[in-house]
């Protein structure tokens, strides 16, 4: 399955891990009981709902210990028990981790922390879901002591993300309270001759977009810095093999991909717009009006890693045998980090309530699925964003129907209480289901 499918097949769930050893001395604060608050946001919207609690032992390290200004920092969150997962199976992969770690003292900014692939591996319904090991880097700018605190975590399912904070039920996503988990160190100033660093930390790349993840506040660089083409894609023909069920078959379309801004300051809020001239060819039962849906994955690389998730608005009716229309879909993340940033197309999913079509490079696009053709980059300003450009633009609704309020009662009524564990509705259930009439079969 790619990316797209196994991380709308599970549950989204908070978890935690035994801390990892670091290959070179690092500073540890002592392991710090704590208790987070937790609420489910679906489709990453509204205020949240399901509150629960995250009982756990928190241990924060950075590596070097002592570092002096200019030397990049490493720095890890761990917990040691974690917690069970709920009571649908979970793929590898589904819930990437997320923390934001508010710095202050002699500098102050953010620095994110990331676990990519969380879990490692497939878990069943109720069991323990193993270790996770967040870590970020920053840059050490100013001799004096400098503090640590964990300020958010955030679970990123693509369906349902869970954010966490201090305990207590409030909105954690816009709202978050620092939590009691913290780590001092002394910064020693520079070795003489030393260039200058910048004046705050650098966040590390983030794979999806967090609106409370806060972007280094200055660069020594000119406000003045030139302009950087952008490299976008298309328009352009591809053609790519399609899956629906057992039937494989290729699909041919003129492509776009594009991003605005195309040469941002760090800190801006980046849409990524990707357009297709047509979806193929229906099979032979027509598809009813909102039941099939574009959505994509595009892979980003270079300065920044991770993934973003893009969505159009949902087709209305389709005839047997017509040619799908064509569609425009757009994502947001937020610009880490200075320097190129490659886009991916990797995978192309049309969402049908029941049967799925998934698009790619891949000889069998679900089993052995490979990254598009497609590819744009464009490149991040080493100064830090305008306000228009963190500010962002907003992107039309797509609409979730009747959707959302199923997700909303699945996801209070499966609540394990007491274990933390968030649920989604599966998706894998809805592929095993018989096909509709109206199936998005491509001839």
């Amino acid at each position: 399955m790619s990316t797209v499918r196994r991380i709308a097949t599970g549950a989204a769930v908070v978890a935690a891990v035994a801390l990892v050893g670091l290959a070179v001395p690092a500073l540890a604060a002592d392991p710090v009981a704590a208790t987070l608050g937790c609420r489910l946001y679906f489709s990453d919207a509204g205020t949240g709902t399901s509150p629960t609690s995250w009982n756990d032992t928190f241990t924060l390290t950075q590596s070097p210990a002592s570092p002096a200004a200019g030397q990049t920092v490493t720095v890890t969150l761990a917990a040691a028990a974690g917690v069970t997962n709920g009571p649908v199976p979970l793929n590898a992969g589904d819930v990437p981790v997320r923390v934001t770690v508010a710095v202050g003292g002699a500098q102050t900014g953010s620095v994110t922390l990331n676990q990519t692939a969380y879990p490692a591996s497939a878990k069943a319904a109720a069991v323990p879901l193993g270790p996770i090991s967040a870590t970020g880097t920053y840059t050490a700018t100013t001799a004096g002591t400098v503090t640590l605190t964990v300020r958010q975590v955030a679970f990123a399912n693509v369906t349902a993300t869970t954010y966490c904070s201090a305990t207590g039920d409030r909105d954690h996503k816009a709202a978050p309270v620092d939590t009691p988990i913290t780590l001092s160190s002394v910064v020693a100033p520079a070795p003489s001759g030393s260039p200058s660093p910048s004046a705050s930390p650098s966040p590390s790349a983030s794979p999806s977009a967090s609106p409370s993840a806060s972007p280094s506040a200055s660069s020594s660089a000119s406000s003045t810095e030139a302009t950087t083409p952008a490299e976008t894609f298309g328009p352009k023909s591809v053609t790519m093999k399609c899956k629906t069920l057992s039937t494989i078959r290729d699909w041919t379309a003129t492509h776009t991909l594009s991003m605005s801004p195309t040469n941002p300051g760090y800190g801006a809020n980046v849409t990524i717009t990707y357009t297709f001239d047509n979806g193929g060819k229906n099979g032979p039962a027509p598809i009813t009006a909102g039941d099939l849906k574009p959505t994509a994955t595009v892979k980003l690389s270079g300065a920044q890693t991770g993934t973003v998730k893009l969505a159009g608005p949902a087709y209305g009716a389709i005839a047997a045998q017509a040619t799908v229309p064509g569609a425009t879909l757009t994502g947001q993340f937020t610009a880490g980090t200075p320097g190129l940033v490659t886009l991916t197309v990797a995978d192309i999913l049309f969402d049908h309530p029941q049967v799925d079509t998934e698009c790619n490079n891949g000889s069998d696009p679900v089993t052995g699925p490979v990254d598009t053709t497609i590819v744009a980059k464009f490149t991040v300003k080493s100064t830090a964003a305008t306000a228009a450009e963190a500010a962002g633009q907003a992107l039309p609704k797509t609409g979730d129907g009747g959707i959302l309020p199923v997700l909303l009662l699945w996801g209070t009524a499966l609540l394990l209480t007491g274990a933390g564990a968030l649920v989604v509705l599966p998706a894998r259930a809805r592929r095993r289901a018989a096909p509709p009439t109206g199936l998005p079969v491509r001839e």
